[in-house]
């Protein structure tokens, strides 16, 4: 039975974790701590009790939300989502959660891999029955995921394509899931020839 410390230490948790999950949401800049106890209504002592620096603060966030994913990746053809759906919601999310993407990718190279490997898992069993029932690309692997987004985080961070450009977003995650689609003469059979380029 929790004691009624160990109960509070817990709703502090959970109400840091999700004030840092909305901060993480808003703007391209990282959020300090102090802004993060400010919107938990805690002290900034309170919120390093729980997490050392904001680096565990936003590797929590971020495995919160693999684990949320997760879910919605196992329920996914119950409820009639396509694996283009899926890819679509995670690419949204990279571009919406500038600030927890910008603190992981502060990250050493390992720890970085390492969420990679973790969301392609994650993704791997929807990909692959998309490509069993022939809508995405047989020459792909799930592993390949990892190139789109970074085409995507390397869009946004070259400042070229704001984050707040809404119709720019649109088409840059439009043509990037596109390329991981059979094009209509190749599912075809009439896939375009090196001879025709002659």
């Amino acid at each position: 039975m929790l004691t009624p410390q160990r109960t509070d230490a817990r709703r502090n948790r959970e109400i840091i974790l999700r004030a840092a999950d909305e901060a993480f949401a808003e703007g391209s800049d990282v959020v300090p701590i102090e802004e993060i106890a400010r919107r938990a209504g805690l002290g900034r002592a309170t919120v390093y009790r729980h997490f050392s620096d904001r680096y565990a603060l936003a590797t929590t966030v971020a495995a919160h939300r693999l684990e949320t994913l997760k879910c919605i990746v196992g329920t996914a053809e119950r409820d009639h989502r396509t694996f283009r759906d899926l890819l679509h919601m995670v690419l949204r999310e990279q571009v919406a959660r500038r600030p927890l993407i910008n603190i992981i990718r502060e990250l050493p190279e390992h720890e970085q891999r390492r969420f990679a490997d973790s969301l392609i898992a994650v993704l791997a069993p929807a990909f692959r029955r998309a490509q069993a029932e022939e809508e995405l690309r047989g020459d792909i692997e799930p592993a390949d995921l990892v190139l789109v987004l970074e085409m995507i985080e390397g869009a946004l961070s070259s400042k070229l394509v704001p984050a707040d450009d809404e119709a720019a977003i649109r088409k840059l995650i439009a043509v990037s899931l596109d390329g991981l689609y059979p094009r209509p003469e190749t599912a075809q059979g009439s896939s375009l020839q090196s001879s025709d380029l002659h």
